[in-house]
């Protein structure tokens, strides 16, 4: 199996597109679907997910935790060169189209008390 992942970033008045595929493997287990792939950078990614909610788990040094929640927001911790910096995703679009296996999510990554958006983001995750 594998995995696409379709991002459209804007940060700054720039669009940035991504678009990645790897090899993953797909498990089902108490509600959840699962999708495990190891990126570019030789990290272990986990997504977890059904029909409201997205975590994203990046075993890197240290771990990246995401988490997207249907028409609503989150807290989430990312590196950053200051080390783990708490932000807030706020997810206007979630659909997951069973059928097709394909999961769209459009969210914004926020400061943490909100006053200042980094990037909006428009991703398109799809198995097959």
């Amino acid at each position: 199996m594998k995995i696409r992942m379709k991002n459209q970033i804007q940060l700054d008045g720039q669009i940035e597109l991504i678009d990645q595929v790897y090899k993953a493997e797909l498990i089902q287990k108490g509600g959840y679907h699962y999708l495990q792939f190891v990126n570019e950078e030789e990290e272990r990614v986990i997504l977890k997910f059904h029909d409201v909610e997205l975590n994203m788990t990046r075993f890197s040094t240290p771990k990246t935790a995401m988490r997207f929640v249907k028409d609503g927001k989150a807290l989430v911790g990312i590196p950053t060169p200051m080390g783990v910096q708490t932000f807030v995703t706020e997810t206007h679009f979630y659909q997951v189209d069973w059928a097709n296996q394909v999961l769209n999510i459009h969210y914004e990554l926020k400061s943490q008390d909100e006053e200042r958006l980094f990037a909006s983001y428009q991703m398109t995750i799809s198995w097959f």
